[in-house]
């Protein structure tokens, strides 16, 4: 396999432990949707392992039932749950563990590849002295782990910092496979004395975003647009409140509506630090890339690392300070904002869906040569 498309035979499985939905606007729903489309477009019949358990079983049959008849499948490819694999029924009852790692070894005994893309390790970083239900997610958690130590042949993760994160050592392959991107036409905000930021995503939490909010209110000739759900910004406006001014927007779009938005902007703030980021990829950091959109970030962050070594946007350090100085430049010199944005097109075309797609079938077709 190369760059190129996949033969007119290329087969391949595509398996995650949930049903998709794609009137849900999670990473973690548009992601493998994303994919599935990228492994057909570069030429892979794809057979689909998803849904409920019982959805999920019926694949699995009629697949088993393909590789005894005789066919030929080039590997197998999955996408860990946010939930623990045991877990991902809508009671969250371990009612089916004799199915998806079974499959697996099924496989492997097969001479099938398998590649699993982990997803984030969010659940390492829960206090321990949390509920009982998150206790006991810990350990579903720590099986999934194990089964892919025993089963996989590579391990996929969004950043390879990640690794030194998870409690277990894969002695196989890993690699780095964050989001792509889809390309979109350009047509970039004309600058006109006001520097407008925007934001699409999760706030709250792990997205503290209240430096930035202090920043902005607090600059001159800068506004920033906040796009988010409506439930999440419920759950945070008495926090953020106090801090709103008339150069800070909060709107809820999706879908197509969110092309408006990049076009109305000059630069995309991801500015929200924790232990947590420093090796977590967002999502939002590739699909902004199909725009072609600089990203302002804090330098402490794996997104201000890619940042810098791209040389696609701007960091500063995690303070009101240094936000407002970094605003106040690009303000005054937007031109540095065109030379990201050219230089983040440039990037674009080797991150696209179909890039992570050819990426992963060379990676797991070369495994059986």
């Amino acid at each position: 396999m190369t760059e190129s498309n996949a033969s007119a035979s290329a087969r391949m499985i595509f398996h995650v432990p949930l049903q998709l939905d794609p009137s849900l606007h999670s990473a973690s729903q548009i992601r493998p949707m994303k994919l599935q489309q990228a492994f057909r477009d570069i030429g892979y019949s794809v057979n689909v392992v998803e849904g409920c358990a019982a959805e999920r079983k019926r694949c699995i049959t009629a697949i088993k039932r393909n590789i005894r008849n005789g066919v030929k499948y080039d590997f197998l490819y999955s996408e860990s749950s946010t939930m623990p694999t045991l877990l991902t029924e809508s009671h969250h009852m371990p009612t089916h563990p004799c199915l998806d790692f079974p499959f697996f070894s099924f496989c492997k005994r097969n001479g099938i590849p398998i590649g699993l893309f982990y997803r984030d390790i969010h659940w390492c970083f829960i206090n321990k002295n949390k509920d009982f239900k998150q206790r006991v997610a810990k350990y579903f958690y720590r099986y999934d782990l194990s089964q892919y130590a025993k089963l996989l042949d590579m391990l996929f993760l969004p950043s390879l910092e990640m690794l030194q994160h998870i409690p277990f050592s894969f002695p196989r392959k890993v690699e780095e496979l964050p989001a792509g991107c889809d390309i979109h036409p350009i047509n970039p905000h004309v600058f006109d004395g006001r520097l407008r930021l925007l934001y699409i995503g999760g706030i709250g939490g792990i997205y503290d975003m209240r430096t930035l909010f202090r920043a902005v209110s607090q600059t001159p000739n800068v506004s920033l647009t906040v796009c988010c759900r409506p439930d999440d910004w419920k759950a945070v406006s008495s926090d953020y409140t106090p801090l709103m001014a008339d150069n800070i927007n909060i709107v809820h779009k999706y879908g197509a509506d969110l092309d408006g938005l990049y076009a109305q902007a000059d630069l995309f703030a991801m500015f929200f630090t924790n232990d947590y980021t420093q090796f977590a990829v967002p999502y939002k950091l590739f699909d902004t890339m199909g725009y072609a959109m600089p990203v302002f970030a804090p330098s402490c962050t794996w997104t201000g690392s890619f940042i810098e070594r791209n040389r696609v946007g701007v960091v500063c350090d995690d303070s009101v300070d240094s936000v407002r100085a970094s605003l106040t430049t690009l303000t005054a010199r937007p031109e540095l904002l065109a030379s990201c944005r050219e230089k983040m097109q440039a990037i674009a075309s080797s991150n696209t869906w179909q890039a992570r797609a050819r990426q992963v079938a060379d990676s797991l077709t070369r495994i059986n040569k």
